[in-house]
């Protein structure tokens, strides 16, 4: 799935083999939430410059996609939404 934000920014959604969702796209500028959580930072939320604004017990169906946000790996070039399945 495929989301274009107010910028014109193109960002893709795809499922991956773990039944997560992988999150490409141009991630110059982007806000962050954290909190720590026994002395680890857990992603509460990322924002990129134009959206979209994703955080936790995001409900994916407003991009077509099935689940709720329960977290985040961030990657080198990409984001791995964790889904409650």
């Amino acid at each position: 799935m495929e989301y274009k934000n107010r910028y014109g920014d193109t960002y893709k959604f795809e499922y991956n083999e773990n039944g997560n969702i992988d999150w490409r796209g141009k991630f110059k500028w982007n806000r962050f939430g954290f909190e720590t959580v026994d002395g680890e930072d857990v992603t509460l939320y990322i924002d990129p410059s134009g959206g979209p604004f994703i955080g936790i017990d995001t409900d994916m169906s407003r991009f077509g996609l099935k689940g709720i946000v329960k977290g985040f790996v961030i990657h080198e070039d990409y984001y791995e939404i964790i889904i409650d399945k």
